[in-house]
């Protein structure tokens, strides 16, 4: 009897120690799911992770259009200009532009490009040919893929690592003075989220005149 008595009393002994060690392995696997969550809400700063939009290459160009902007103190022999039409905010929130790069001798080149703010980062996505008047993206030749302004997408790219880090400023390093004057608020996009913001901050920056609505 008193065999039985001790075994009755281990058993019930084992109840509440199961039932501990089940409410564990249960909040252990809340914690692994839970991780990301849990630190996104007990740091709000923390780094998310960036998933680019899909791009399609704007309509070339138009000269007469084009909003001229200062780099540096204007030592630079080029000549800088965005494409107003080109100027946007995607959701993945990377202002995307096109700028014409011109010298004194009337060489022409332009890019389509986007600016992470958040980063301090750009991507050239394609160059304009100059014979042609079409886009070129800059992973086509790796992709065995020609880009138009109707085909054009990021399968023309690698994900990964195209973005540079802007430089410090220069005489020529014109993404720096769009990231650092005219695009970007610290570390955030300028203005209210509205590219027709920025390119009214391009216009007014460099020649004291407004353009945009």
């Amino acid at each position: 009897m008193t065999v039985m008595t001790t075994t009755r009393g281990a058993r019930r002994a084992l109840v509440p120690l199961a039932l501990a060690a089940t409410l564990a392995l249960t909040a252990c696997g809340h914690n692994r799911t839970g991780d990301l969550e849990d630190k996104l809400l007990l740091d709000p700063f923390n780094d998310k992770p960036f998933t680019e939009d899909a791009v399609t290459f704007p309509a070339p160009p138009v000269d007469r259009d084009a909003v001229p902007f200062s780099v540096g103190r204007d030592e630079s022999p080029l000549r800088f200009a965005i494409d107003p039409k080109s100027v946007s905010i995607g959701k993945d929130n990377v202002v995307r532009y096109t700028v014409l790069i011109t010298s004194k001798t009337g060489a022409r080149n332009v890019n389509y490009e986007g600016l992470r703010c958040d980063t301090g980062e750009r991507r050239i996505y394609a160059t304009l040919r100059n014979d042609s008047n079409q886009w070129i993206g800059n992973r086509a030749a790796d992709m065995n893929e020609s880009a138009n302004a109707e085909t054009a997408s990021l399968n023309a790219y690698k994900a990964a690592g195209d973005w540079q880090r802007v430089g410090s400023g220069g005489p020529a390093d014109y993404a720096s003075e769009l990231m650092r004057t005219y695009f970007c608020d610290v570390r955030s996009v300028a203005g209210d989220g509205r590219a027709s913001t920025l390119v009214r901050r391009l216009g007014t920056a460099s020649s004291g005149r407004m353009y945009g609505p």
